[in-house]
């Protein structure tokens, strides 16, 4: 650096100062094209207010083809292409239309003293000297019990009532033969054992009627009773090799206050052997058996490659108009095909609203056999299921499960964008999920990337009270225009994170740890090059000295403040960014208080101080590339290509870092060696913060964990600069060298940011 002429340091000095400018200037001023999009949210109430309108949607009803033909309506207006109505036939659970002189769905029980039923009398008749002493009277159906799906549908009489505590596998072991008992289960929310299992213990042990409770609810819900069975949805009568199909019994969910009268009823006969607690029920609706189901299609033909299918299912529960489940998610697919169909989209996107969700996903999975080739060349499936949200009740989150984590990382990038704009008292939770409760759990069982959008559970949830009243309109258009900005990406309309360089072949998500930590593991070696460098050094010049360490300390605030707080501040929160940042400046101030506190900085050797330097400027690189490492490990599966210009990025900035940390630790006769081989271990946790991002942290890791762990080493790195690499290039002598060496090392790392944008 000492044979460098004046002449040319100005020049260099000139060149960086201008390179430094105009890149910064590139940075602040350039704007990603954006779309913006007007939701309408009033338009999709309208729609929901319609579609609820029609009542409960069961799968085969009227009512279902009352909403699939305004839903065909609709889609027609808009303009959407090949728009048809598509039947299916599947095995359904309803309850036949009828009045109320054609059939009777009635419950009671009653306490009775007197002899037992004579043995070999025929069910329904009543038992010798029976006397009713209490009884619950008419038990009014939907208010105080319903139906759970696929349930036997038959006059019971005369069954006596025990009580099988939470129904699991030892509790039906120990109660033994139930042949023509009543049993009743107080099906715990916490323990959640499937339906499906307790139905099938009560059937294996002969029981006559299965009643379920949860302590709690007194307006009874409607579960659907499935299996999971080979990777599909299956219908109960259908599983088990239709084992069960001729041998269902009523399975019917109970009011809570219905449990109470029925437990005083089976205490008061445990106490006295000449009671009896008898439940009598005429169920005379047909809920088992082949029915229709219906699904509407239509689509927008798009420029280029890429086919994206947007879905919702518009049938309902037997006892529900189905308002928030699922009218709201039918709506915002009516929205997003009238928005998106103004749009030049490069993909085909497919709108289908679908049947027979509430009874087991039927309605998807039927036309996923029926279209086959059409699924495989699926790039990507959005489902939306009950997302109204209401902050004032507790229920400002969307949910959003997606199949893959790099799919993860760009909808929670999306969503940050979306609610800072209007949405700031609502939030989001992604979760790499990979089954899902709704009707993407069918494309995900064929190998289809999905995004599930859904609102949390609610009181009126598959209740008679969800109709239209209890939506709160507002909160209509968030899942929409996230989809919205999710299909502008996909299209190349909005912002998106890849990188300014595209690199052939490497389109796409990885799905190996090892191209990562690979990717990671080159970017990290990087600051062995800048230990190279010095090694071949025959001299360190005190000119040479005072512009690698202004150069070290030009990239550390550059890269602290502009990229590790600025920027992430931007995108994440200014108050939190600082806070992680001013953690890190504290830290480092209390720990070089305590380090230094009984040593005479004066009496220390030129050496030893650069020395010094150089091992502390180490500690704070290697702290800074783990959470690099962090997030070169999230990027890299999210997109290959990205990674790989993310890794000759920061390969790039490790080059001066590794400079900076040979150069001062050879000044101060550390010996080239190992200044060099300090150097390139400063690197080698960048390939450790990728392997804990991919195996440990898993999904758990999030963009604004990345964010502020960055923005902490941002804060050590700073001080770092601040109390050891400046006042060392001070001592030096050469302020020319200095301030051309800032400028430098600036340029180089503002020229490697702009490479991430």
């Amino acid at each position: 650096m000492g044979l460098i002429s004046d002449y040319r340091l100005a020049i260099l000095g000139v060149v960086s100062a201008i390179v430094l400018v105009s890149s910064m200037a590139v940075s602040l001023l350039h704007e990603d094209p954006e779309i913006k999009f007007s939701v309408n949210s009033e338009d999709i109430y309208t729609d929901v207010d319609q579609i609820t309108s029609f009542g409960p949607r069961v799968a085969g009803s009227s009512e279902e083809s009352l909403a699939t033909s305004y839903i065909h309506q609709r889609f027609s207006e808009i303009g959407l292409k090949n728009v048809q109505i598509e039947e299916y036939q599947v095995m359904g659970a309803w309850f036949v239309d009828a009045e109320p002189d054609e059939h009777q769905i009635l419950m009671h029980a009653q306490l009775e003293q007197g002899a037992q039923n004579v043995p070999g009398l025929p069910d329904g008749a009543a038992g010798t000297g029976r006397v009713q002493i209490e009884s619950t009277g008419e038990l009014n159906h939907i208010e105080k019990f319903t139906f759970l799906g696929y349930s036997g549908s038959i006059h019971k009489h005369d069954n006596i009532i025990t009580f099988l505590n939470n129904g699991t596998e030892q509790d039906f072991s120990a109660a033994g033969d139930l042949t023509d008992l009543a049993i009743m289960i107080n099906w715990d929310g916490n323990d959640r054992r499937n339906l499906s299992d307790i139905y099938k213990n009560a059937l294996d042990q002969e029981a006559a009627v299965v009643m379920i409770y949860t302590e709690g609810i007194e307006t009874p819900p409607f579960r659907s009773l499935t299996v999971e069975e080979n990777g599909k949805t299956v219908p109960f009568p259908q599983a088990y090799n239709g084992e069960y199909a001729d041998r269902l019994v009523p399975f019917i969910y109970i009011a809570e206050s219905v449990a109470v009268t029925f437990h005083d009823f089976i205490e008061q006969a445990e106490d006295d052997p000449t009671l009896y607690a008898s439940l009598d029920g005429f169920w005379e609706g047909y809920n088992i058996g082949m029915r229709t189901v219906q699904v509407v299609t239509g689509e927008l033909e798009g420029s280029g490659e890429g086919h994206i299918m947007i879905g919702a299912h518009h049938d309902s529960v037997y006892i529900s108009p189905g308002a928030v489940d699922n009218a709201v998610g039918v709506s915002q697919v009516i929205e997003l095909a009238d928005q998106l169909s103004e749009l030049d989209l490069t993909p085909t996107i497919k709108f289908a609203t679908w049947g027979g969700e509430e009874l087991g996903l039927l309605g998807s999975q039927a036309y996923i056999d029926a279209n086959s080739e059409e699924i495989e060349n699926l790039d990507l499936y959005i489902n939306l299921d009950s997302t109204n949200l209401n902050p004032n009740i507790g229920l400002g989150t969307l949910g959003i499960d997606v199949s893959n984590s790099g799919l993860k990382n760009s909808i929670e990038s999306i969503n940050r964008e979306v609610l800072k704009d209007g949405w700031e008292e609502y939030s989001t939770n992604v979760q790499l999920q990979e089954r899902g409760n709704s009707d993407h759990r069918s494309f995900n069982q064929h190998g289809v990337t999905t995004i599930g959008f859904y609102g949390w559970e609610y009181a009126q949830h598959h209740r008679q009270t969800d109709t239209s009243q209890i939506v709160n309109q507002e909160s209509l258009g968030l899942a929409t225009e996230i989809v919205l900005n999710i299909i502008a990406e996909q299209s190349g309309l909005g912002s998106s994170d890849e990188p300014l360089i595209q690199i052939e072949g490497l389109e796409g998500e990885s799905s190996s740890w090892v191209f990562p930590f690979i990717l990671a593991l080159l970017a990290g070696l990087a600051t062995g090059i800048g230990g190279l460098i010095v090694f071949v050094l025959k001299e360190i010049t005190a000119e040479m000295m005072a512009f690698l360490l202004s150069m070290a300390a030009g990239v550390m605030l550059l890269i602290s403040i502009f990229d590790l707080w600025f920027e992430r501040g931007l995108e994440f929160g200014f108050m939190s960014i600082s806070i992680s940042f001013l953690v890190g400046v504290v830290i480092v101030y209390i720990a070089s208080y305590y380090t230094t506190k009984d040593e005479n900085l004066l009496e220390l050797s030129k050496e030893r101080r650069l020395y010094k330097s150089g091992m502390l400027t180490a500690i704070a690189l290697a702290i800074h590339n783990f959470p690099e490492g962090l997030a070169m490990g999230v990027a890299v599966l999210e997109s290959a290509q990205y990674g790989v210009v993310l890794m000759a990025a920061i390969a790039l900035h490790n080059i001066p870092e590794g400079i900076a940390v040979a150069a001062p630790i050879k000044a101060g006769n550390g010996g080239r060696l190992k200044a060099t081989l300090i150097a390139m271990a400063t690197g080698l946790t960048e390939p450790l913060g990728a392997m804990f991002a991919l195996l440990v942290l898993g999904s758990f890791l999030t963009p604004f964990m990345v964010g502020c762990s960055l923005a902490f080493v941002g804060g050590i790195m700073t001080v770092v600069a601040y109390k050891e690499l400046i006042p060392q290039a001070l001592e030096q002598n050469r302020p020319q060298h200095m301030v051309v060496g800032a400028l430098f090392g600036a340029a180089v790392m503002q020229l490697s940011l702009i490479l991430l944008a």
